[in-house]
């Protein structure tokens, strides 16, 4: 990435595929891999190597070699792929010593990439139908199909996307522009952002800091802990990504007082959470020129019904909790329905879902979101 950088090819890259270059994509992966591991350079230039994400492998290992596809949402994080154009940048690629020819065919997250028995297991083939990136398949289970709509996935880290319809949007407030789909020939974009550290500050209070013993405790000591407390946690522990972008950014505790104790620190762990979520949602509200009413949420750290509660108050959005936490796994499985026939877009009523809307006070939200604007530029280097 520093060579390409240095070369002042960063913004041509950012400009094609949407995304700021980062050693974080394949394309840097793969290059390096051309480079350094003994023969797949040579097996390359032969035509003799395939340079697939992780869905192209499974679909050639579960069509037994036949099919060496990939769909629109996964080539569009290869940081290789043209979002305007939608081909493989033959530029870029050149860029990173990657011949285009080697990378998978790219089709509709619908279409038909082939059929399988797995390997026998079956007592005949299936075809494949639906063919999704986790964060993509996450956004389409949870029926965000419109413009406007977005989701976030709780998890180590989080995914946040909005839905922004069939033009493109190059982001101006630190997130980025990828493809959600194409179905039916049509394809969507959306705009992500992307956070290393959510869940797993609940994992760092517990395992480093030894302040609980399972994530569960974390909702009754954030209700016990001193409601007019102004103490932050910027969870910085490999830098800040979205919208801040600053890699050399330093973890911190902000605001400690005398009445500072453990149910504080794991309430502030737990805050942050909602507050690095909210910087993206309205990062993503300015570029699309929408305001965000609701935001559908999974993944386990949606079980907090203080973090759900001040998620909502912080965000000034609705905020929706389903009865599933799959959602990366149900949206493919609904494409692929919906493809063949199985089921209508009525499938995507089916999900029960709970709802919390905001209950804080505004000079209240706006006191905390500016105390924790305020905490996260004590840290920044740039």
């Amino acid at each position: 990435c520093e060579r390409v950088e240095g070369l002042g090819e960063a913004e041509h890259i950012r400009r094609a595929t949407g995304m700021n270059l980062s050693p974080y994509f394949p394309a840097s992966k793969i290059a390096w891999i051309l480079e350094h591991v003994e023969g797949a350079g040579e097996k390359a230039a032969a035509g003799e190597i395939c340079h697939g994400t992780i869905d192209s492998w499974l679909i050639y290992k579960l069509t037994g070699g036949k099919s060496y596809k990939t769909d629109y949402s996964n080539a569009s994080r290869t940081q290789l792929f043209n979002i305007f154009e939608l081909t493989w940048d033959a530029d870029i690629c050149r860029l990173f010593g990657i011949d285009p020819a080697n990378l998978a065919e790219v089709c509709d997250s619908d279409s038909d990439f082939g059929e399988t028995d797995f390997e026998g297991l079956l007592p005949r083939p299936v075809p494949i139908h639906g063919v999704l990136g986790d964060s993509h398949g996450s956004l389409f289970g949870q029926g965000c199909l419109r413009p406007g709509m977005i989701k976030s996935t709780y998890g180590t880290g989080s995914s946040i996307m909005m839905n922004i319809g069939e033009r493109p949007v190059l982001s101006t407030h630190g997130v980025v522009t990828s493809l959600a789909w194409s179905m039916g020939g049509k394809v969507s974009y959306v705009l992500e952002g992307n956070l290393n550290y959510t869940g797993a500050v609940i994992t760092w209070l517990k395992d480093d800091l030894k302040l609980i013993s399972s994530p569960g405790e974390t909702e009754g000591l954030a209700r016990e802990a001193v409601q007019d407390d102004s103490l932050y946690l910027v969870p910085a522990f490999s830098g800040l990504g979205a919208p801040y972008w600053d890699s050399r950014a330093a973890a911190a505790i902000v605001g400690m007082t005398r009445t500072t104790g453990r149910a504080e620190v794991v309430r502030a762990g737990v805050e942050c959470i909602a507050y690095q979520i909210t910087d993206i949602v309205k990062a993503m509200s300015q570029d699309a020129g929408v305001k965000v009413e609701e935001l559908r949420v999974d993944g386990g750290p949606t079980r907090n019904r203080y973090l759900m509660q001040f998620q909502s108050d912080i965000a000034q959005a609705a905020v929706q909790v389903p009865d599933s936490e799959e959602l990366s796994g149900i949206g493919p499985a609904y494409a692929a329905g919906l493809a063949l026939g199985v089921w209508d877009e009525s499938i995507f009523d089916r999900l029960k879902r709970v709802k919390y809307e905001p209950k804080m006070k505004e000079d209240v939200r706006t006191k905390k979101y500016s105390g924790w604007k305020s905490a996260v530029s004590s840290v920044l280097t740039k």
